[in-house]
């Protein structure tokens, strides 16, 4: 398999740009899988600053690497440019800005694509260097790719690794302190122009992920009277799980009279608050010096606001508040772009050894990816050895339920002889053709480095033919030898276990004969 990470994020443009490709994320992997042939899976990333799609493509043939991923790309880029209504670029490895308002994709493949992925989830890519909302956002996508069918085995596996990577950086590092989060910054920003959050009135517009985060961080300040309104089905079970006072449609205008701070986290492409209704809350705001009402007192009164502004953080991507609201007088409107422009700059020294993480687990993941390459090799392997032992299974004579120990130990000598003739057959070949020293370096990728050592050592081989035996004037071992754990490698246990004098052995399904001079005397059909 090959990976191929695609990104539409802040980092590269403004973030309507991004709007408008988080726009068309709903069912974005079954639909980009049926429509891209080069397509086996795909992961959707939507959050509050980018459209990140996680593709799992076949490998590419020798040379065609760059040239396959591009095409990828392309095709993803033109299928997202029908489904947005406007134009997306692709350009791979992009660090530059470029017009604000273009879609721009930049994309990564192989160990790239790895090292984005895990960066990505660690927080090291988001508005807020070392945000730990992104993990859980990352997991939510593999969940919503598992139940669409389009999570394959490597994109899990990728996808779990990457949290695993997120979660060492956060126990590792200090970026994940101090609540760092596109929503702690909102509310530090909101909280300026707000008395302590513990006399506010709170209302939250959404019930997604983000509205959770935002229950979650405003108790922690805390808030305690906050109110939800969502037309979601989840509403319901949003109100109970949190403990939260549910708001209704016909509520929600009286509800925003009486709010000190609005929360919005919906993002499904269309405001939610509009000028219109907005507007009545904000003629509201009483003039200056009139008196405060403490709404722990009276938290149900109709009574106007005070004169503070009414706060508005609106932490879609797509926007749930018109920006026209903004304008109103006594309405302060806080978007992603007014949290863009706050956040804080992450210590470079945290963020190297992030980066460091990031690297050494990237390096374990494409090491455990070379393993599972060789799966179908060992299981026919395996498959080849299982047919041999149920062929001497089959020849084990039975009375009454039992075998004959003499008969089970000559069938399990000559099950080893059988598996033991071509690595056998094959050793003799190679001194005879020169080509010893690559058999005895080979085998040892088979039995082991500490198993062919040991075995090396007692073996009767010139020095000059041995890697275990080499050593330098001094007598320390060569670089290559067996002795060394960063050589070549481990030679041959078949060779010293190997019978003196093979000779024809019968292929799997024929009658038995003996393989050995040392099996004439102990085998017997």
């Amino acid at each position: 398999m090959t990976l191929h990470l695609l990104s539409a994020d802040h980092r590269t443009q403004g973030l309507d740009a991004v709007a408008r490709l988080g726009a068309v994320s709903t069912h974005l992997g079954p639909d980009l899988v049926n429509a891209v042939p080069a397509l086996r899976g795909a992961l959707v990333l939507p959050t509050c600053n980018r459209l990140a799609l996680l593709l799992d493509a076949p490998p590419s043939a020798p040379g065609r690497a760059e040239r396959d991923a591009q095409h990828l790309a392309e095709a993803v880029a033109d299928f997202l440019a029908e489904r947005s209504g406007a134009p997306v670029v692709v350009r791979p490895g992009a660090e530059d800005p470029v017009d604000p308002d273009a879609a721009l994709l930049t994309t990564w493949a192989g160990h790239d694509a790895h090292t984005e992925l895990f960066a990505t989830a660690a927080g090291l890519e988001s508005m807020v260097v070392g945000e730990r909302e992104i993990a859980g956002q990352l997991r939510r996508a593999l969940r919503r790719a598992t139940e669409e069918g389009t999570a394959t085995a490597d994109v899990v596996r990728a996808v779990e690794h990457a949290s695993t990577t997120s979660r060492r950086v956060a126990s590792e590092t200090g970026l994940a302190g101090n609540g760092r989060s596109v929503v702690a910054v909102g509310l530090d920003l909101a909280e300026r122009s707000l008395p302590p959050l513990a006399s506010c009135r709170v209302l939250i517009v959404g019930t997604g992920a983000y509205a959770g985060a935002t229950v979650t961080a405003l108790r922690e300040r805390g808030a305690t009277d906050i109110e939800v309104y969502s037309r979601s089905d989840r509403a319901q079970a949003f109100v109970e799980g949190h403990r939260l006072r549910p708001v209704s449609e016909a509520e929600l205008p009286g509800a925003l009279e009486l709010a000190d701070l609005v929360v919005t986290c919906r993002g499904l492409g269309a405001p939610v608050l509009t000028r219109e209704l907005v507007e009545p809350a904000a003629r509201l705001r009483r003039p200056a010096g009139a008196a405060l009402l403490d709404r722990r007192e009276e938290p149900a009164s109709r009574a106007v606001p005070a004169e503070r502004p009414l706060v508005i953080l609106d932490l879609a991507l797509t926007r749930d508040v018109e920006r026209s609201v903004g304008a109103l007088p006594g309405v302060l409107l806080i978007d992603l772009p007014s949290v863009q422009r706050a956040v804080p700059e992450a210590e470079a020294q945290q963020v190297g050894r992030a980066r460091a993480v990031v690297d050494e687990e990237v390096a374990v993941f494409e090491r455990l990816l070379g393993g599972r390459r060789m799966d179908p090799v060992v299981r026919a392997m395996r498959g080849l050895v299982d047919d041999v032992v149920q062929i001497e299974v089959d020849r084990l004579p039975v009375q009454d339920g039992k075998v004959d120990a003499d008969a089970a130990e000559r069938a399990l000598r000559h099950l080893a002889a059988r598996i033991m003739h071509h690595p056998t057959v094959a050793a003799r070949q190679a001194g005879e053709t020169g080509r010893d020293e690559d058999y005895l370096a080979s085998l040892g990728l088979l039995i082991g480095d500490d198993v062919a050592e040991a075995l090396l050592e007692d073996l009767p081989l010139p020095p000059s033919h041995c890697p275990a035996k080499r050593t330098t004037p001094s007598g320390e071992p060569l670089a290559g030898a067996a002795g060394d754990a960063s050589a070549a490698g481990p030679t041959t246990a078949a060779t010293a276990a190997a019978p003196t004098a093979p000779t024809t052995v019968p292929e799997p399904g024929t009658p038995a004969r003996a393989t050995t001079e040392e099996s004439d005397d102990r085998h017997e059909d």
